[in-house]
């Protein structure tokens, strides 16, 4: 009769052990902050939903480069997040209507789950041509080997004369035409690769506006 006790209670502390072994395991995996999830997400819809670090006005453009699936979306930055810059402190206007551009990088299919890589974040001024903006990603494997190296050069065109834009790193010798995107009333602008120079061109190839050098 002892011996059966002690076999049921080895049982109890197995079994117990497993279920709380599971909650941790899961609780680990998804650690929620706000809308905002850190862990694996089922599907890329789910992925947009609780992945993206900031919340998502519009979204402008999903590619994928080298296995890596790119986001381009809209945020309406909190007030709060203005707090610093004295140019904005006070124009409550501009900050209820200012949408800044982010880009986000995520890993994963739907059959082994997505993640989120690299850092985000968003910087914002104002064009009446064309903004530049540009982020990077390095992704490193467990040895420190380089798993993901590339720029992405982005922004938005304001002006109706520029018809394409071009970008063009320290390296290049060359222009290279960006992907031009329409959402909407907006239009907008995406190229991998570093974007050292920018450049707005009309239909007629006359040169609107440059940035960078």
């Amino acid at each position: 009769m002892k011996q059966i006790r002690l076999w049921l209670i080895i049982i109890f502390i197995a079994v117990s052990s497993s279920i709380v072994n599971s909650l941790l395991k899961n609780e680990l995996q998804t650690f929620e902050v706000g809308k905002f999830e850190f862990g694996k997400y089922d599907d890329f819809d789910e992925a947009l939903a609780k992945g993206l670090t900031y919340d998502m006005n519009k979204l402008i453009y999903i590619t994928r480069h080298d296995g890596v699936t790119i986001v381009m979306y809209t945020t309406i930055p909190d007030p709060t997040e203005f707090q610093d810059v004295m140019e904005f402190q006070d124009d409550i206007d501009f900050q209820n209507e200012m949408e800044a551009l982010v880009v986000q990088f995520f890993e994963g299919n739907d059959e082994e789950g997505w993640e989120v890589l690299g850092s985000t974040g968003w910087t914002h001024y104002e064009n009446d041509n064309l903004t530049v903006y540009d982020t990077f990603l390095r992704d490193y494997d467990d040895e420190g080997n380089v798993e993901y190296a590339f720029d992405v050069t982005f922004g938005e065109v304001n002006n109706p004369k520029i018809d394409t834009v071009e970008t063009k790193s320290h390296h290049d010798t060359m222009f290279t035409e960006a992907t031009m995107i329409r959402k909407g009333l907006g239009r907008y602008y995406f190229q991998i690769g570093q974007g050292a120079i920018v450049r707005g061109i009309s239909v007629d190839g006359e040169i609107i506006d440059q940035q960078g050098s």
